[in-house]
């Protein structure tokens, strides 16, 4: 099994933080994003050379700070006109089971103990308490296993937030690769990975784990990013 790190967005909500860096360097407590997930990973057992980081906009800032490491840097040269489905597609190169990740994420490390430890081959991680937000990513299911993901399902009666973080077996992952290189060729530019899951729902067992109240937070603007701070100050004390 291999990590893949989505991280090729521009993050023009997090201004002017991004205006200069991609999302992923994007500084708490003096260390990037990146950094905090790359730990997150390499304490649950990886080593730098299983991870893969799919990058885009100022994607050499990334390059540069990890470069030496063994961590495996994958080029989108389309972060500008597709959302994050072309970078799912472009893991396709990995060849391998993986454990994906979007760079915008900070979560406990035992989140990834979790996930892998699960006994479902193909999962993700699903935050079933939280308060559900418009813009959550917001899941229904059929007992454990997917049904609906998308951020237009009423906050009403759903399961739970995808918190991005997902397991994935090498045979499903085909499935969704070749769902997502349709959905591209059909107009799809604009899809999230997301949807290509709920595409496939019916034909992959993609399994739900819950995330046990463990800390995470997705960061997509300035707020966020505060809490991010308090949040990483309790999970990493100085």
């Amino acid at each position: 099994m291999k990590v893949v790190i989505l991280a090729a967005g521009v993050g023009s909500r997090l201004h002017p933080y991004t205006m200069n860096n991609p999302k992923a360097m994007v500084r708490i407590n003096g260390k990037p994003l990146v950094q905090y997930q790359v730990e997150s990973v390499i304490n649950s057992g990886f080593a730098y050379e299983d991870i893969y980081i799919v990058g885009g906009y100022m994607f050499k800032r990334i390059e540069e700070y990890l470069t030496g490491t063994g961590v495996h840097f994958i080029y989108n040269p389309h972060y500008e006109s597709m959302n994050n489905i072309y970078s799912f597609l472009l893991s396709q190169a990995v060849d391998d089971d993986l454990l994906l990740v979007n760079s915008d994420v900070i979560f406990d490390h035992r989140l990834i103990s979790l996930i892998l430890k699960s006994q479902f081959p193909t999962c993700i991680l699903v935050d079933r308490e939280k308060k559900l937000t418009d813009e959550a990513m917001k899941v229904k299911l059929n007992d454990k296993r997917l049904r609906f993901i998308n951020k237009q399902l009423n906050k009403d009666g759903t399961d739970g937030e995808y918190i991005g973080i997902s397991k994935l077996a090498l045979d499903d992952l085909k499935i969704l690769y070749q769902k997502a290189t349709e959905m591209i060729e059909a107009g799809g530019a604009r899809y999230w990975y997301e949807n290509v899951y709920e595409a496939c729902a019916a034909d992959v067992p993609i399994m739900v784990v819950n995330t046990d109240g463990y800390p995470w937070i997705e960061i997509d603007d300035v707020q966020d990013l505060n809490c991010a701070k308090q949040l990483i100050t309790a999970m990493w004390p100085s």
